[in-house]
């Protein structure tokens, strides 16, 4: 699988203020470099294209019948340069997915996407259902389009709050790439505004879904579960670092559109490394470090942080390439019986210890991170270290290596990697590292199964051409998808949303509080911006 590469997303749209987000200031964007029609259209051209060769055949075409022009879900997509192009491309594979409205401010990538949306969808569903699809430098001409039910937002950083308080007002389900929103205070605004009971025009809960697309993996769920279900024991500290060997900038035809081509360098426009970065790895610690069956997880308690520019100084930018940190967590202390075993009330719940006023105890727990633009050894990665073994996991694959202690220990054998066996298959490089520095050969960690096993619908297409991932992000828009067709019918979609605004929230508010801590040269706690109540 490829290594994932930095989110970014052509500027769209246009904002003179906004419903109650505050004024913000009148920006013409113009994107970037245009991607042309060969290029939007790759990799979508031949949708479930390998119907002749494969054995479930008529499986694949019952997906598509189930998915018919009632069960369509009409989307607009908001932005469509790097992040939001890749969207696109994946929304046009997930069975029953329609876009029919496109926003940018480049006249030549929307026409580009506009033409390959009805191409695609002439192939895959015939002439007589191909939309006529939408094409506007304005998102707010996509907001007031009645058919459009969902919209994509992948626009700038700075854009995300006032475009999605708007979606949402409009009555439109959301999917908002990450982080959430750039500053504390619009990420709260959206978080209140969801929990306030936000409604369609037809009076359905919205759906709003952030772009945490590690919620949606079948290795990183089968982690958390492994994780929550004590392989571990209890965690002790999460080490996670996304290096790569880039200034992440591209070439501007002008000085007067540097600016607008590389916002992620400027603090004006971007959170730079920490939202466009950390804020993946900072939700993984969050959910790891919550409880089980909880996918909202916890959020920091507190942060430092260091970092500048110190290797792309000679540009003009003024977001660091390089940001190490330590976030701190207070997690609650598990009891456990003679056997080291996690106990379990009458009911099946975990008991915890309490402390001298008889509260639960918490325990601290912290969070090291780093990303340096000037190494890309290791790339984005996760290290999980737990009382009874270890868990290394990345995009590529993972490893689960047991403490000595629990390999000795006969109640702790089926934790563990099984010390009778020799030889194992390796995913990551760290594997044969460790077993040089002592340690033992990792076990390979397998996914959990898709919904449909070796026959789900995402096993009959090509990978996707200019993605960042090969499946994560497919199951994350089929998983909006289905939470919109929910909605609709006036069911619940909570069990389905696993990475909601709450989710976006707690990542992005910490990813901004690094940024204070490192500006500030302090500690900067949770607290100072949520007070507990009294």
């Amino acid at each position: 699988m490829p290594e994932e590469k930095n989110p970014a997303s052509e500027p769209a749209g246009e904002i003179t203020g906004g419903n109650g987000t505050g004024d913000l200031p009148r920006r013409d964007f113009i994107g970037a470099a245009a991607l042309g029609v060969g290029g939007a259209a790759s990799g979508i051209s031949f949708l479930f294209h390998k119907y002749g060769e494969h054995p479930y055949i008529d499986r694949v075409k019952g997906w598509r019948e189930d998915f018919g022009e009632s069960n369509h879900v009409k989307t607009g997509h908001i932005g469509v340069g790097n992040r939001g192009g890749s969207l696109l491309r994946t929304a046009l594979q997930v069975p029953g997915s329609m876009p029919i409205a496109v926003c940018d401010k480049q006249p030549s990538k929307i026409k580009d996407f506009k033409k390959s949306i009805e191409d695609v969808i002439s192939r895959r569903d015939g002439d007589e259902n191909k939309p006529t699809v939408q094409a506007s430098d304005d998102y707010r001409r996509i907001l007031d389009n009645k058919e459009v039910e969902a919209v994509f937002i992948a626009t700038p950083h700075y854009l995300h709050g006032p475009m999605a308080i708007d979606a949402v007002e409009a009555g439109k389900h959301v999917y908002c790439e990450k982080a959430m929103a750039f500053t504390i205070g619009e990420n709260q605004d959206i978080v209140d505004l969801i929990d306030s009971g936000a409604k369609t025009p037809g009076g359905e809960d919205i759906v709003f879904q952030v772009g945490h697309q590690r919620h949606y993996s079948p290795l990183y769920q089968k982690v958390a579960d492994m994780i929550h279900g004590d392989r571990i024991g209890e965690v002790a500290t999460i080490r996670a670092q996304w290096n790569q060997n880039d200034k992440i900038s591209r070439p501007a035809p002008s000085l007067e559109l540097e600016r607008i081509i590389n916002w992620r360098l400027y603090s004006e426009y971007s959170g730079g490394l920490t939202t466009e970065f950390a804020t993946h790895q900072i939700d993984v610690a969050n959910w790891f470090f919550g409880e089980e069956g909880s996918h909202v997880g916890v959020h920091p308690h507190s942060v430092r942080g260091y970092g500048g520019v110190d290797w792309y100084y000679q540009d003009s930018r003024d977001t660091h390439d390089n940001i190490h940190l330590i976030f701190t967590y207070k997690v609650p202390t598990v009891q456990r019986d003679a056997y080291g075993r996690v106990k379990k009330d009458g009911a099946g719940k975990t008991v915890y210890e309490k402390d001298a006023s008889g509260g639960v105890r918490m325990r601290e727990v912290t969070f090291d991170y780093m990303c340096t633009m000037a190494n890309a050894h290791l790339g984005p990665s996760e290290m999980m270290l737990g009382r009874y073994g270890t868990i290394q996991v990345s995009l590529a694959g993972g490893e689960f290596w047991k403490e000595k202690k629990a390999r000795k220990d006969p109640n702790r054998i089926a934790e563990g990697t099984n010390p009778r066996r020799s030889s194992q298959k390796k995913i990551l490089k760290s594997g044969a590292t460790m077993a040089k520095l002592g340690g033992t050969p990792g076990d390979e960690i397998e996914e959990k199964p898709l919904e449909r096993g070796d026959k789900h619908w995402s096993h009959f297409i090509e990978p996707i051409e200019g993605a960042y991932d090969k499946i994560e992000t497919l199951l994350a828009v089929e998983s909006f998808h289905k939470c919109v067709r929910l909605a609709r019918d006036k069911n619940s979609f909570s069990g389905e949303l696993r990475a909601d605004a709450t989710v976006g929230m707690n990542s992005a508010v910490a990813a901004l509080m690094a940024n204070i801590a490192m500006r500030e040269d302090r500690a900067v706690y949770w607290d100072e911006f949520f007070p507990k109540s009294s």
